[in-house]
């Protein structure tokens, strides 16, 4: 077997439809946790029964406006990854046995430079992003010999590259706001790390914010998720649905909190997500 941590569907925060203005920005630092009910095994799409999995995933987002003439963004996201299994040893002379794998690897970053389209009223933007493994998965438990396949890797293991529409605005005469992004992800083949024989199929990537703003509390109901343009044994896809709060304390700096789970998976796990960070938003001077 050969475990995917993969956890954290929802990026811990992303750009949305209002793209910044020249020296705005806005940084959160946070970790998760993740909890599945069911695993799945990433070569062959097989539930795995006979294990339990924790992931955790701690990371810095940024974003920030880069240029005066036109709103342009530039945004990263750097994670540290850790995952935990037990399982029932069969490969050892104390099979029968309970044991441990845990991995702790920095993550995939995740780099997206967006510009508006439209900005009066109705928001319009466009963006690219690319995801790079920091992380070589040929690598993780590999001195552990016959247990290598055992411990849980950090990701995929190889390069995406997603272009974004994204578009929103607020809802006349409330304190409510809708974004929501569509994207076509390229799952491409560039392995970095890792001698492997999967192939991922190209998907389309989606993600939705309704949010609603009561004084220095914003309260968000989100959803996220990827389907595939075809069907495939390995290539993961499902549908995170989830609510978050950001409480603002003093000026720019906030509290934040997460949790959700997916609603349908398939070549992944699926099971319970929550987060807890702290954020700082600075204004276009």
């Amino acid at each position: 077997m050969a475990l995917v941590i993969a956890i954290l569907w929802l990026s811990p925060a992303y750009g949305g439809a209002w793209t910044k203005e020249f020296g705005a920005s806005y940084t959160k630092v946070g970790t998760d946790f993740y909890l599945p009910g069911s695993y799945v095994d990433p070569t062959t799409g097989e539930k795995l029964e006979d294990l339990n999995f924790i992931g955790q995933q701690t990371s810095v987002y940024s974003e920030f406006g880069v240029f005066k003439r036109w709103p342009l963004q530039v945004s990263i996201q750097l994670p540290l990854v850790y995952g935990v299994t037990t399982f029932v040893d069969e490969v050892s002379f104390n099979a029968g046995e309970q044991a441990r794998a845990t991995s702790l690897r920095l993550g995939d970053v995740r780099l997206q430079v967006q510009t508006a389209i439209l900005r009066k009223g109705f928001q319009l933007s466009g963006g690219v992003e690319i995801k790079v493994p920091l992380y070589a998965n040929d690598g993780v438990g590999a001195k552990f010999g016959i247990w290598k396949a055992a411990f849980p890797l950090p990701g995929d293991g190889q390069l995406d590259v997603t272009p974004w529409v994204i578009m929103g605005g607020s809802i006349p005469g409330t304190p409510l706001f809708a974004q929501g992004g569509i994207g076509y992800r390229f799952r491409t083949e560039r392995f970095i790390g890792w001698d492997t024989r999967l192939r991922f199929v190209d998907g389309l990537a989606f993600n939705g914010t309704v949010g609603l703003t009561t004084g220095p509390l914003l309260t968000l109901f989100q959803w996220e998720g990827i389907k595939n343009f075809k069907e495939d044994e390995v290539t993961r896809e499902n549908l995170y649905l989830g609510g978050a709060l950001m409480w603002t304390v003093w000026k720019g700096l906030a509290i934040e909190t997460r949790a959700g789970g997916e609603v349908w998976a398939d070549n992944a796990a699926s099971g319970l997500s929550l987060g807890l960070g702290v954020s700082w938003r600075t204004p276009a001077p």
